[in-house]
């Protein structure tokens, strides 16, 4: 074999191993070497800060309101903290008209657009600056349905001093006929957050639903991070705490029918990885041991994807006209069909049947990979900025 033919091959491996090697390898460790079963909850639930940032969501925050007060968690015991980003709709007026007479909820309208993450520091210092500062500081968004008994579900597993935060599960609800491909995609995220907590930590969290002991928010997160649910996550592994997942707290958003709804919003997140990647440098360290492992497998090398596919095109096309040029053929030969799949999967649309969800789904995912990429070109010309608007879901 020739440096040519290895180079390929080594390309593709680095892929299977990303996409297949490592779901097989994480499912048998999380089985051999899980952590011990969280101790049972408390009956004392404790006092929590509940976090949420809004801008332009007047369709949804009523509603998202009237859901708080819905939940089942002791009345005293919990305070919201809502703040207004700058929207230039009736977010503000909504809000205070549903929070009116319900003192457990303190609306506030900035008048400047800043961005998620400088609201949420704004919001967790007033928190932590109470007379009754709360313990744990959950985080949720606008768009967000928790289920009567998400709250109590989440904050159970903070009866072990070494879990530091706790990850909700997301249901994407889809309220209309669609590409489901995204559902496909967020199932397989959930099972991968669930084994890798079993066996240490999850990586980040979801920011519809998560919560984290009150002095571990990172005070000095940069305000113009995008994925700050990540970002916040990995810090609670950093200062040497778990983040778990616990499924039984559980949130729902719709979900976006058709890949180009997501479109902006995979470009701003896939420039938020790359970002990410430098403020969570640390936990890439050999001393984080199988969390370090499950970063560098599960988030960089499969946010490298896109790059390692346009090498595996170049080197597969030098392969065919090399002195050895079947590999670069069968390699060209694999892109160009998953090329045309995703093309007929394209015209597909909401076809039924096996083969339809097929090509549906390797549409999807090369749409994601494209955006993911335009996400590294976005992240490489800088001035990345906090503020951010609202996409379909």
């Amino acid at each position: 074999m020739n440096t040519l033919d290895f180079a390929i091959v080594a390309v593709h491996a680095v892929l299977l191993y990303a996409w297949v090697v490592f779901p097989a390898l994480l499912a048998w460790a999380s089985r051999r070497c899980a952590r011990s079963p969280l101790p049972p909850a408390r009956e004392d639930l404790p006092s929590v800060a509940i976090i949420l940032s809004a801008y332009n969501e007047e369709a949804h925050i009523a509603a998202r309101i009237r859901n708080l007060l819905a939940m089942r968690y002791p009345a005293g015991r919990w305070q919201a903290y809502i703040g207004v980003d700058g929207s230039r709709d009736r977010t503000a007026i909504e809000a205070r008209a549903a929070a009116a007479e319900h003192p457990a909820i303190q609306v506030l309208d900035f008048a400047e657009n800043r961005g998620k993450i400088a609201v949420l520091k704004d919001l967790a210092g007033r928190a932590r600056a109470a007379s009754d500062s709360p313990g744990i500081l959950v985080f949720t968004d606008a768009n967000t349905e928790f289920k009567p008994e998400a709250l109590a579900r989440l904050v159970a597993p903070f009866s072990d001093a070494a879990v530091g935060g706790v990850c909700g599960k997301l249901e994407l609800v889809q309220h209309e006929k669609g590409a489901t491909d995204e559902n496909v995609y967020w199932k397989l995220e959930k099972w991968l957050k669930a084994r890798e907590s079993a066996l240490d930590s999850c990586l980040g969290a979801n920011g519809a639903i998560y919560a984290i002991r009150a002095g571990l928010f990172w005070r000095d997160i940069p305000s113009n991070t995008i994925i700050d649910d990540f970002v916040i996550g990995m810090k609670v592994r950093e200062h040497g705490y778990r983040m778990v997942y616990e499924p039984q707290a559980v949130a729902f958003e719709d979900l976006a029918p058709e890949v180009r709804h997501e479109w902006k919003r995979r470009v701003r997140i896939g420039a938020g990885n790359f970002q990410s990647i430098g403020l969570c440098r640390a936990c890439l360290g050999p001393s984080f041991g199988v969390f370090a492992w499950s970063f560098w497998s599960h988030k960089v090398l499969r946010w490298l994807t896109p790059h390692l596919m346009l090498v595996g095109v170049v080197l597969a096309a030098a392969g065919t006209v090399s002195d050895s040029p079947v590999p670069g053929m069968v390699a060209l030969a694999c892109y160009l069909a998953f090329a045309l799949a995703a093309l007929f999967g394209k015209a597909q649309g909401g076809a039924l049947g096996a083969a339809g969800k097929l090509v549906r789904g390797i549409h999807y995912l090369l749409a994601m990979q494209a955006a993911l990429f335009a996400g590294f070109l976005r992240f490489c010309r800088g001035n990345l900025e906090g503020r951010w608007q609202r996409t379909a879901r």
